[in-house]
């Protein structure tokens, strides 16, 4: 079986931190061995890398790309012409085209586009010239909006028209979260095609702490400055405002008013270090929250063995893997309940789910299980369970397999 991927912006090996969980997913296909050929949005050479067959484009100039665009204006929705910028409209015909291109060379039985857009509305540009299923996976930026922050593709009509074509033209669209699923249904899709297979992860990799793991535990702490007898939250996500970190430093304030030997570690960069560094200074909790920017993938999961309890305070959500990574860690969770995390996090049984926006309640939940240590061992095994009914990557491949096999027997 040969797979086409439409993929952007994915990385060409394990330790590479963008669209990780594509390449994860990726990797394990080309395993059970499927051929795998990815397209990214870049000029480069084709290579091999990982057993995987990644193509970019030949060239950004290039003037058949006009002849397509005559070819597939008729299928754009009408709306979705009135963009400003017509370099937009030139980039997706570009993109279809070297996708088409490689199918020539290595003709493929499926293509599979990760996000509903820009990929899914390529997919559908290849789809149609290929005659060959198409299946979309849909993550969350391309589904979800918080219009307030500007998160969210479908903000602007002219995007959420091609989202919803892409969406209605696709055979099979995979939805990685039940809520995500209803939203995708309510655009108007045939429920009968959206398949929820959430995001999944490496149950070995990611496991519960053992005697063998107390000195990488030692030595973790050690590098980043947490005391032995400290105990270590932790939150995994980028520095932009759909991640809500500022509610987060809001509830160490209270947290540290009755806990001092906590502290909190977020691992992740982006465009509000400075803002969230000062407000950090403002409310005086240099001591007790450190950023510590991008953790190598090679480090998290020891990383995740060394905490105490994993926090999320994202305003949206498809199905994160950070959250599924802390849970088969065998952390307990407390989170704001939005998108797909209520899929992840079961109320009172592995965790809390509290309110977006919510610091206070945050606050008190993390307080509760930090002064109650056998209420949040028990939560923490119990999310280990979860993600070994749940959560296990092998499983979702299995259930990706099988959603091809049905397709190309259509």
């Amino acid at each position: 079986m040969r797979i086409l991927v439409i993929s952007s912006r994915i990385g060409k090996s394990p330790t590479e931190i963008t669209s990780s969980f594509i390449f994860d997913e990726i990797y394990r296909l080309v395993k059970r061995g499927l051929e795998v050929h990815v397209v990214r949005s870049k000029v480069e050479r084709d290579s091999v890398s990982y057993g995987i067959y990644f193509h970019g484009f030949e060239k950004l100039v290039d003037l058949r790309v006009f002849s397509g665009i005559l070819e597939s204006l008729s299928k754009y929705p009408p709306v979705s012409l009135l963009r400003p910028k017509f370099f937009q409209l030139y980039w997706e015909n570009l993109y279809a085209l070297n996708a088409i291109r490689v199918v020539k060379k290595c003709p493929v039985d499926i293509v599979h586009a990760h996000f509903a857009y820009p990929e899914g509305f390529v997919g559908v540009l290849v789809k149609n010239a290929i005659e060959k299923p198409l299946v979309i996976t849909c993550h969350g930026y391309d589904i979800n909006t918080v219009p307030e922050i500007g998160y969210g593709i479908r903000r602007r009509k002219e995007y959420d028209a091609l989202v919803r074509m892409a969406l209605r033209e696709a055979d099979a669209i995979i939805s990685v979260s039940t809520r995500m699923k209803e939203k995708i249904v309510e655009l108007g899709v045939n429920p009968g095609k959206v398949f929820v297979i959430p995001n999944a992860v490496d149950l070995e990799l990611f496991r519960p702490p053992s005697k063998r793991d107390m000195e990488d535990i030692v030595n973790v702490r050690k590098q980043f400055g947490v005391d032995e007898d400290e105990f270590l939250l932790l939150n995994a996500r980028h520095l932009y405002p759909v991640y809500g970190i500022q509610y987060l430093i809001y509830a160490m304030k209270i947290v540290t008013l009755r806990v001092r030997n906590v502290k909190l570690i977020v691992a992740g960069e982006g465009p509000l270090r400075k803002r969230l560094l000062k407000l950090t200074q403002k409310l005086g909790l240099e001591k007790y929250v450190k950023f510590v920017g991008e953790v190598p993938r090679t480090l998290m999961p020891k990383l995740m063995r060394a905490s105490s309890l994993y926090v999320n305070t994202s305003l949206s959500d498809g199905s994160p893997p950070s959250l599924i990574e802390a849970i088969a860690s065998g952390l307990p969770v407390v989170s704001f309940d939005v998108g797909g995390v209520n899929d992840i996090v079961i109320n009172g049984f592995n965790g809390y789910l509290c309110s977006p926006r919510d610091s206070k309640t945050i606050a008190n939940k993390i307080l509760y299980l930090l002064e109650n240590p056998s209420e949040m061992k028990k939560m923490g095994s119990n999310s280990r369970k979860l993600a070994e009914e749940r959560f296990d990557i092998n499983r979702r491949i299995d259930k990706i397999v099988e959603l091809y096999k049905k397709l190309i027997g259509k």
